[in-house]
């Protein structure tokens, strides 16, 4: 994985627990505490964060084989994408995410004329997804 991609996932992801901070979704965290983390320990973190605050939460099981994950080399990486799998089911169970939006948002964005589909774009755009798409309105 090149060194401006990991940095890119890593801006994102902080960014994305800054924002389920700021929403009261999970507990604050320290930015200097997540500045200092890889990328893989940051999204463990994020998902260890929503399982404490939401212990109840029932999580449907991962269809691996069918996963876009499934074919990544980097295991790293791709544990990271299963478990920001989980991180979407947390947020769209407990409603904190419009899910058919998050799929929707994945997909139009994998299909853009000149986007390349690598392991790390992949998981950068599902990060977005998390980012961008917001609980249903009522």
């Amino acid at each position: 994985m090149s060194e401006n991609i990991v940095i890119d996932l890593k801006k994102y992801l902080i960014e994305l627990i800054e924002h389920l901070c700021n929403e009261n979704i999970i507990a604050h965290m320290r930015v200097d505490d997540l500045d200092s983390q890889t990328f893989n320990s940051l999204v463990i973190l994020l998902r260890n964060s929503l399982k404490e605050e939401y212990p109840k939460t029932k999580l449907k099981r991962t269809m691996k084989s069918i996963h876009y994950a499934n074919g990544f080399t980097d295991l790293s990486l791709k544990q990271s994408a299963f478990l920001l799998d989980e991180v979407e089911q947390y947020l769209s169970i407990n409603k904190f995410l419009d899910r058919d939006k998050s799929v929707e948002y994945f997909n139009k964005r994998i299909t853009y004329d000149g986007f390349e589909i690598n392991p790390e774009s992949l998981v950068l755009v599902m990060i977005e997804s998390l980012l961008y798409c917001k609980k249903k309105s009522k």
